[in-house]
C-alpha cells in the first residue's frame, strides 16, 4: 500500500516490488498476464499487461508472486 495514490501513465512500463522481512511468506499462483477492466458506468476499458521483470532472481514470475492485486481508479 502506498501512503498516497500513485499516478501511472498509459504505455509506460512500471515494476512493482515488495521487501519482505521475517520468516518465509506465502505467495499467489495462477496470475494473469493481461487483465482488462470495463467500467460499468462509462464502458471505458483499462488494460493491465504483466511481463517478466529483468533482474528478477527470487523465484517469482508473472504467474507466481507476492503482489496480490492492483487497486486503481480513473
Amino acid at each position: 500500500m502506498f501512503k498516497e495514490p500513485v499516478e501511472i501513465l498509459p504505455n509506460v512500463n512500471y515494476t512493482a516490488c515488495a521487501t519482505l522481512k521475517g520468516p518465509d511468506s506465502h505467495y499467489g499462483t495462477k496470475g494473469l498476464r493481461k487483465v482488462i477492466h470495463e467500467s460499468p458506468t462509462t464502458g471505458a476499458k483499462t488494460c493491465f499487461t504483466f511481463c517478466y521483470a529483468a533482474g528478477n532472481n527470487n523465484g517469482t514470475s508473472v504467474e507466481d508472486g507476492q503482489i496480490p492485486e492492483i487497486i486503481f481508479y480513473t
